[in-house]
């Protein structure tokens, strides 16, 4: 019950915040709308969240993690021009080097106390080509999910295990963090029918924030690398035909898939969990 009190409050704002948009969006009712909101809806209720938890902070942040809700709205700014770049390529370009900018930030006290400088831009720019990854599959997945359902129960899926993931390694605040990038998914979706163009825009925003937040995890806390890549990986999963079987078969057996490689990566943070701190 304590742990109820202290995540549920944020994680209603995010929602809320995110529907709220998304509502406007869908009263404005074209279609150019509702691609510029769509990403709007999940960086603003992310953002909202996030600063209730840790209350206002200046800017720049001190500490490294409040540099999350910034990210989230630089991925809001690329998100809301994604499908509108005349090549793909440039959009994915342009979202490798926002995902290497703001790990550069996050990774600010490994530079400063433990990095030479030509080791840690390695660090960066690889993990930086992964995040930018991970948003060209999830931009596939939002084209090629089948069913309303399926884009909200594999994010849904991924963002609550990375959430669970991140307590038991041992910082409840990040997994604060997930659990508010979960409420703004849902909330941003709420309203949303199948994946299309229409909600595209979605991709960098979930990319970026986390791959920030497990990537956080696995630099500032005590999440196992291989929970982090299954974790990341998961969505892969979803991109699996599945031959003849009905849109809701295929659906489920996609959501399926991307739930075994969570599960594993949850309990492989569990059997390496230390207690919790904030």
């Amino acid at each position: 019950m304590f742990l109820l009190k202290q995540i549920l409050p944020a994680v209603l704002l995010a929602m809320a915040v995110a529907a709220g948009v998304e509502g406007l969006a869908l009263w404005l009712g074209t279609s150019r709308a509702q691609r510029a909101l769509m990403p709007v809806a999940l960086g603003l209720g992310y953002f909202f969240g996030h600063c209730l938890i840790t209350g206002w902070t200046p800017f720049p942040p001190t500490d490294t993690t409040n540099w999350l809700p910034y990210f989230g709205l630089a991925a809001t700014g690329l998100g809301i021009f994604w499908r509108a770049f005349p090549k793909a390529a440039f959009a994915w370009v342009s979202l490798g080097l926002l995902a290497v900018c703001a790990l550069r930030l996050l990774l600010e006290p490994k530079f400063r106390h433990g990095w030479a400088a030509g080791h840690g831009w390695i660090w960066v720019i690889v993990l930086g080509f992964g995040v930018a990854l991970l948003g060209v599959i999830l931009s596939a997945l939002v084209r090629r999910s089948s069913a309303a359902i399926e884009l909200p129960c594999v994010l849904l899926t991924v963002g609550a295990g990375s959430s669970g993931a991140l307590m038991l390694s041992g910082s409840f605040l990040l997994g604060q963090f997930g659990a508010v990038l979960v409420g703004a998914i849902c909330g941003a979706l709420v309203f949303s029918g199948r994946g299309s163009k229409e909600i595209e825009g979605i991709a960098p925003v979930v990319s970026v924030l986390l791959g920030v937040l497990l990537l956080s995890g696995y630099f500032f806390a005590d999440l196992p690398g291989p929970s982090a890549l299954l974790l990341a990986g998961a969505p892969v999963l979803a991109l699996i035909p599945t031959g003849r079987l009905s849109v809701l078969s295929g659906a489920g057996l996609r959501i399926g898939l991307v739930s075994l490689p969570v599960a594993a990566a949850v309990i492989l943070a569990f059997r390496a969990s230390p207690p919790l701190y904030y």
